[in-house]
């Protein structure tokens, strides 16, 4: 009888039923069936009127979507049929029942019942619809796909309709009323995927950049915006949940396992520890990939940024997002070396020290400067700089920020500096604030090695000085290349190194080739015709003078009488003999300098011409080339080992590593800041920071701590055989009832006089 119960129930009880289906396919099948001809029935009349809740209907979906890989030839239209509905009728279904069509064709993709382009393609369009918990979900399932997809080989064709399907909701979105739309919303979520998928390095080529790029142009901001973070972030690969968290310990958890008892429960934890620990170490052996930054991948730079430019100039967006503009421009004018010639001028009108955001505004003038800009675009901007950032009417930070500005600027286009505005700058070296002193002493420096003929005598230092008769300034559009291969220069210093021959190495697969003979009989050249014999030597000096024996020149000055030559060394007309010595010592020493500086000249010579001989008379083999990148990174290592090694000549500049290419830090323009002093709050704040977790200061009178207990609150916790011959214990057994009322009263009203 109770058999037979259960069976009439198993049509409305669709939980008991679907159990017994994935335990029995075979035996349930007729009831199946009969759920599946109630479907067709009810999806009959749910078109009718698609914006009513139907809860059986709803059922009916879940119940099917669990049971369908039990029945795949009975169940092979249903997908389609839940695709079509939701096609059709997505904007008007109820919120509830579209979660659970969702859901149910998630449960199918999982199962692999369904395409991944179809299904896929009709999640975009669910995008439109105005319910963010459902956009959550089609976003999560959305990135897992495609990364799962693209997990063993990339599937080309796949990503290609999907990448295309993207561009098509952005340009969808462009004739948007505004951020509320539908189009709008949905294009905001498919950015918002391709962007996921780059930086989890799915989808990283050039086709996903230029797709992201097509944003940056959409008249909804909120879409313009993440896409000019995108590219103005690092784009660095975002480490799964996994891996952020700290790896189990091992050795615990094997000790814990031989000491405790066993279960079930303790074994699945250990067999999952073990099963993270070998994908870590799995993870670890695989190759290391590269995120190649996304300003790199651009089809067209210079078109994409006219087309900025223009947006920027013509656009009445707010502050932030136009600061995002320009230095976006900037950020790809310095990494592809472009020329936007319009964009300095703009800049130059916002170079204000009471202009909102101002250092960023020098960062971004900064980092679009670079040594193929016309010095006649750069230099009214440092020009401007230096009239209001740089006087006396400024504050010290301000001056500052203009000086390390002007700084930036100049060691990225050399030639816009003029001497006169360089030399009135360096005169701030011994200025009373640090910043501004230091800053000017940065300017210095930097053209010390770039150009010490703009700087006054005295600026210049002493290996300047030494360099002035060898220094030749730059030329605009001239590139400095010495014919220094760096490769070629470290195989060959290697091979001298080890005594090995550069010319010799490797000749073993190159038998069949013929070298030609460099002995070969030159042809008589220009004959040199020497000057004659005694050559005619004219004195142009005012001074006397007259050859020893040994043919050397001496010079006779006119001789003064006593009273005359003191006059003249008080004035400093003739040289004391203090400072001759002096100047005798300083010759030495620039001599000794001048050798040395020959001898390094020499060495370079020479490493460099065996490196041009290895150059031309050898063909490098894969080994070599493999042999020139581990002498390549063994350099860079030991160059970040040894910042300073003899050689360089020159401190290293400050490098950080989470710093995007062409990107200057905001710090490096501030300077060292002196920390301001505190106001009231601030000192509070930071008083009761410094109080926390440590117990209060003062007396302990009138508190309820004490050190320790007193006699008698050590005896209740006392076993009672040891205190059952104590006197009070005694009498307390022979207490009337009276009594003890009366000591319950006594102790009463003491508790209260305490409160």
């Amino acid at each position: 009888m109770g058999k037979r119960n259960r069976a009439a129930l198993l049509p409305t009880n669709l939980p008991q039923l679907q159990n017994l289906i994935k335990r029995d396919p075979l035996s349930y099948k007729e009831e199946f069936l009969q759920q599946l001809r109630h479907f067709e029935s009810s999806r009959a009349i749910f078109e009718l009127k698609p914006e009513e809740l139907s809860t059986d209907f709803q059922d009916l979906i879940n119940f099917l979507a669990q049971v369908s890989p039990c029945y795949p030839e009975e169940t092979k239209e249903f997908p389609d049929q839940i695709i079509a509905l939701l096609s059709k009728h997505y904007q008007i279904l109820n919120a509830e029942l579209r979660r659970t069509m969702v859901q149910a064709l998630v449960l199918l993709r999982n199962r692999e019942m369904i395409s991944s382009t179809s299904l896929l393609s009709l999640f975009f369009t669910l995008f439109r619809c105005r319910d963010k918990i459902l956009r959550d979900t089609l976003y999560n399932h959305i990135v897992n796909d495609i990364k799962v997809s693209n997990q063993k080989a990339k599937n080309n064709k796949m990503n290609k309709t999907l990448q295309g399907f993207m561009y098509t909701m952005l340009t969808s979105a462009e004739g948007a009323a505004g951020t509320g739309s539908e189009n709008a919303i949905a294009a905001k979520r498919s950015l918002d995927v391709c962007i996921e998928l780059y930086r989890k390095n799915v989808w990283n080529d050039a086709k996903t950049v230029n797709v992201i790029a097509h944003a940056c142009f959409s008249p909804v901001t909120k879409i313009m915006v993440t896409a000019l973070q995108f590219f103005l972030g690092n784009n660095e690969d975002d480490e799964d949940s996994e891996d952020e968290d700290e790896l189990p310990d091992l050795r615990s958890l094997q000790h814990k396992q031989t000491v405790t008892k066993k279960t079930k429960a303790k074994a699945k934890q250990m067999e999952k520890t073990l099963a993270t620990l070998k994908r870590k170490q799995k993870a670890k052996k695989k190759a290391e990939t590269f995120n190649f930054s996304a300003l790199h991948l651009l089809n067209d730079p210079q078109g994409f940024t006219e087309k900025l430019y223009n947006h920027l100039a013509t656009s009445r967006e707010r502050h932030e997002v136009q600061l995002m503009l320009m230095n976006l421009i900037s950020r790809i004018i310095g990494v592809h070396k472009l020329t936007i010639l319009a964009f300095y001028p703009y800049l130059q009108k916002r170079l204000q020290p009471t202009q909102k955001d101002v250092t960023q505004i020098i960062v971004v003038t900064a980092q679009s400067s670079h040594d193929l800009v016309p010095p006649d675009v750069i230099e009214p901007v440092i020009r401007t700089m230096a009239n209001n950032f740089v006087t006396e009417h400024c504050s010290a930070e301000v001056m500052a920020a203009g000086l390390n500005g002007i700084r930036e600027i100049s060691a990225r286009c050399p030639l816009a500096m003029d001497a006169t505005l360089l030399q009135d700058l360096t005169e701030y070296k011994n200025h009373r604030d640090k910043g501004v002193m230091m800053a000017s002493r940065s300017l210095i420096g930097l053209f010390r090695e770039i150009n010490p003929e703009l700087l006054k005598k005295k600026d210049r230092g002493r290996s300047a000085a030494m360099n002035m008769r060898d220094f030749k300034p730059s030329i605009y559009g001239e590139s400095r290349n010495d014919g220094d291969m760096e490769g070629i220069q470290l195989l060959a210093e290697n091979a001298g190194e080890n005594g090995e021959d550069a010319e010799g190495e490797g000749d073993e697969g190159w038998d069949e080739w013929e070298e030609a003979s460099e002995d070969e009989e030159e042809d008589e050249g220009w004959i040199d015709v020497s000057d004659d014999e005694n050559p005619l030597n004219i004195n142009l000096s005012d001074d006397e003078e007259s050859e020893d024996e040994n043919g050397n020149t001496k010079s006779k000055r006119k001789r003064l009488s006593v009273n005359k030559e003191r006059r003249l060394k008080k004035k400093g007309l003739l040289p004391k003999e203090d400072d001759d010595e002096e100047a005798e010592e300083t010759k030495e020493e620039d001599e000794e300098t001048k050798a040395k500086r020959q001898q390094m000249e020499a060495t370079r010579k020479e490493k460099l011409a065996a490196a041009q001989l290895l150059a031309t008379t050898k063909i490098l083999t894969p080994a070599d080339f493999a042999k020139i990148e581990a002498l390549k990174l063994a350099k860079q290592a030991d160059q970040k080992l040894n910042p300073t090694r003899a050689g360089s000549g020159k401190r290293p500049a400050p490098s950080d590593e989470n710093q995007a290419e062409g990107e200057i830090s905001i710090g490096s323009i501030i300077g060292p800041r002196k920390k301001a002093k505190q106001d009231y709050e601030q000192r509070m704040e930071s008083i009761n920071r410094g109080r926390e977790g440590r117990e209060k200061f003062g007396s302990r009178k009138g508190s309820n701590e004490r050190g320790s207990t007193t006699n008698k609150e050590k005896a209740k916790g006392k076993n009672f055989m040891m205190i059952a011959h104590k006197r009070e214990v005694r009498e307390k057994k022979k207490m009337s009832l009276r009594e003890k009322q009366m000591q319950l009263q006594a102790h009463i009203k003491k508790q209260k006089m305490r409160k």
